[in-house]
């Protein structure tokens, strides 16, 4: 009879326990400080302010992927352009930075695609593309996945991971 107590608790502890997965320090939203940092918001409401990086001014387009994984746009201020532009794309999962997207020129835009295992970005001069560049990778280790190079515009045959970018 013992035994069966002990079996019993056992299942019912792993049943009710917090997963990684159902955890109250999952980030539910992500938006600018006023300084221009990422300040994530968590399930449990806590407020976590990730430190801009050096020269970054501010953030854009924050998405939140189903898991938690939280991912933006660091703008900077570049010579000669009177605007920001968006150079690195960066994910922050479970209290710390995972991975850094480093755009040659700029992003244009960007999205989480399955599930948010991986992302898709879109990149090319400030002005005059002639052709849209796109690359998927995975969001955990930044492999490369797959990469395209063609028309953006609606009703147009791109792969289906592009779906979320636009110019």
């Amino acid at each position: 009879m013992m035994r069966w107590r002990v079996l019993l608790f056992v299942l019912l502890w792993n049943a009710l326990r917090p997963t990684a997965g159902m955890s109250q320090e999952r980030a539910v939203a992500v938006s600018a400080g006023p300084d221009g940092s990422a300040e994530i918001t968590l399930a449990t409401g806590n407020r976590v302010t990730v430190r801009k990086e050096a020269g970054q001014v501010g953030i854009s387009e924050a998405h939140v992927a189903p898991g938690g994984t939280v991912g933006w746009l660091a703008e900077y201020s570049v010579g000669g352009v009177s605007y920001p532009i968006d150079g690195t794309l960066i994910l922050w999962r479970a209290g710390k930075t995972i991975r850094r997207f480093q755009a040659d020129q700029t992003f244009y835009s960007w999205t989480f695609y399955a599930q948010g295992k991986q992302v898709a970005y879109h990149v090319g001069p400030l002005h005059g593309e002639s052709k849209s560049h796109c690359e998927l990778h995975d969001a955990q280790s930044g492999r490369l996945i797959a990469r395209w190079d063609g028309d953006l515009e609606p009703g147009s045959n791109r792969p289906a991971w592009t779906k979320g970018l636009n110019h």
